[in-house]
């Protein structure tokens, strides 16, 4: 795939391959967190119901942070 291409994604502008990437970083951090969820709760001597989200969603939100900084932004700029 060309790397110029990029496609208008709630407008920002995103090429299909940093979009993929992102995509990856996200459910890898997500998934790891989400199985780690019973090991964390056996330390914390917790119940393993309520964390395997919770954690799951931090994963996410980790993840999101990371995959921010390794895409680039391409925004349009119109001065009026």
């Amino acid at each position: 795939m060309d790397e110029d291409v990029h496609y208008e994604l709630y407008g920002e502008y995103v090429s299909l391959r940093e979009l993929g990437v992102s995509t990856l970083i996200c459910t890898a951090f997500a998934m790891l967190f989400y199985f780690a969820a019973p090991a964390v709760a056996e330390a914390l001597d917790l119940q393993v119901t309520g964390i395997s989200i919770t954690l799951g969603a931090a994963g996410a939100a980790l993840g999101f942070a990371v995959s921010m900084l390794v895409t680039k932004v391409k925004r349009v700029v119109v001065e009026v």
